[in-house]
């Protein structure tokens, strides 16, 4: 295996064309209008002609991408040597990048498939933790993904975070495959709680700034899983650059891991503000602010950690495995190490060390520092205060 390439999968491709297919609309960002396609003038503190043109691509709709809004509005990335063309990602991000047309997006374990057929990326360095989970109805049996052995769970498509890290819960807690044990079925996003209401299913998967909403708005609804807190020590979204970006500027993965580190050391110093601004400008729907902070605050937004930038990476790898939809791993301990260490090594790229005099804790001790995820108890959620339309003091008086 020492000349493992992602060439060498390109055979195990039907195996994973299920999972890889749609990955791309279900990254970790739902689309909106926000932030429409621009071009930032260069900063004074870099002549243009140093200045590395990129584009840079979000999704915006929630509080996933904060780091990305924060580093748009404060100028991180002209400020570190990036002419930033900011879009929307509208289309196939696998495509995109096929077509040198981004050269950043935020990149979740939704992709990691699409690298192993060929997408020009490298991860690197770290985002955030969190943000998928499970939700059903108390009186359905369910309360941790080991329950889910022969019920119906609803979701947007075999693919994509949630899907695989709800299979990955299940099977380590049991030793079975939910891809064989659990009935899955597949709606329109904008149909899934009216199935788990309508009781054609017994549990909906998806992403947080989604299902908690629903939580908070139907009655005896609670979660089962919540990767901020089950997945919380490990990272599940990274900065991603385009492969062919880093051949032609060097320096660009140094640029932009820096521009996000200074985002990102914004964005702790009080990530409330950072929460109320995506909601002004837009980048987020903010019809429920308190929501938005307390998933926030589940994120443990972090760089520049380089032990948990590869065990994340090692770790999302493993989900897979465990979960089925890595056919050519080996099945001794042994073999499966050196396989899924070797598919860790070919997609990062570390450069987060360019911020390390900024560097996040381990994980382990943010997530202990925090505690309980907000959402593990319900009535937080149904109690997190609206924004008053009426009162334009109301968005101040958040609280959960």
């Amino acid at each position: 295996m020492k000349d493992l390439t992602r060439r060498s999968f390109l055979k195990g491709a039907a195996a994973t064309s299920a999972v890889v297919a749609g990955s791309a609309a279900l990254a970790g960002c739902s689309s909106n209008d926000a932030g429409s396609a621009s071009s930032s003038a260069a900063s004074s503190s870099a002549a243009s002609s140093d200045m590395i043109p990129m584009t840079i691509g979000y999704w915006g709709g929630n509080c996933c991408e904060l780091g990305v809004y924060v580093a748009i509005e404060n100028e991180c990335f002209q400020k570190n040597g990036i002419e930033p063309n900011i879009v929307t990602i509208t289309s196939d991000t696998s495509q995109l990048l096929a077509n040198d047309e981004i050269d950043f997006f935020l990149w979740t374990p939704g992709f990691f498939l699409s690298w192993l057929q060929g997408a020009n990326a490298k991860l690197i360095d770290t985002m955030h933790t969190g943000c998928w989970s499970g939700i059903t109805l108390e009186g359905n049996g369910i309360d941790s993904a080991a329950d889910l052995k022969g019920k119906k769970v609803g979701c947007t498509g075999m693919s994509g975070p949630s899907y695989v890290e709800s299979n990955a819960l299940y099977s380590r807690a049991t030793g079975g495959k939910g891809s064989e044990d659990i009935e899955w079925v597949v709606y329109d996003g904008t149909l899934l709680l009216q199935a788990l209401k309508d009781g054609e299913v017994d549990a909906i998967i998806g992403i947080d700034s989604t299902l908690y909403p629903q939580v908070k708005e139907t009655e005896g609804a609670k979660f089962f899983f919540i990767s901020a807190e089950e997945l919380a020590d490990y990272y599940c979204c990274f900065i991603c650059c385009n492969t062919h970006t880093l051949e032609k500027h060097p320096e660009a993965g140094d640029r932009l891991a820096k521009a996000f580190a200074d985002a990102d050391d914004i964005m702790r110093a009080d990530t409330d503000a950072a929460v109320e601004m995506a909601i002004e400008k837009g980048y987020t729907v903010g019809k429920y602010p308190a929501i938005e902070k307390g998933l926030a605050a589940n994120y443990l937004y972090g760089h520049g950690n380089e032990q948990d930038f590869w065990d994340s990476i090692y770790e999302r790898w493993d989900e897979l495995r465990v979960a089925g939809f890595l056919p050519d791993c080996p099945e001794d301990e042994a073999g499966a190490k050196e396989y899924l260490q070797q598919l860790t090594e070919g997609i990062g790229e570390w450069h987060g060390d360019v911020g390390a005099e900024t560097a996040a804790k381990p994980l382990k001790e943010q997530h202990a520092e925090r505690g309980a995820a907000f959402g593990v108890d319900p009535d937080d959620i149904r109690n997190a205060e609206e924004r008053g339309e009426d009162d334009p003091e109301g968005a101040k008086s958040y609280h959960y």
